[in-house]
């Protein structure tokens, strides 16, 4: 096996395992927020630099939902768009 084989599988790998993390946060979001909750008490106990901490802390928390995606669900009923 050529040493550059080697380096496009890790790469290729990389990839994939960080797509599935992005798509499990995003079906997932309360596996998303204890993870992000478990990291930041991690780095918290490891001494982090707090930029770190908060960042982690931040994403921890539940957002505010966001409304209408713009999709067509709505049209023609009477009903005022999501906000």
């Amino acid at each position: 096996m050529a040493p550059g084989s080697l380096l496009q599988i890790l790469l290729a790998c990389g990839a994939v395992a960080l797509c599935a993390l992005y798509w499990a946060g995003r079906l997932f979001p309360a596996g998303r927020q204890k993870l992000w909750g478990a990291t930041g008490l991690l780095l918290r106990r490891c001494h982090a630099p707090d930029g770190l901490v908060r960042y982690a802390t931040r994403r921890s928390l539940p957002r505010e939902a966001r409304g209408c995606g713009g999709c067509s669900a709505c049209a023609g009923k009477n009903r005022p768009p999501e906000r």
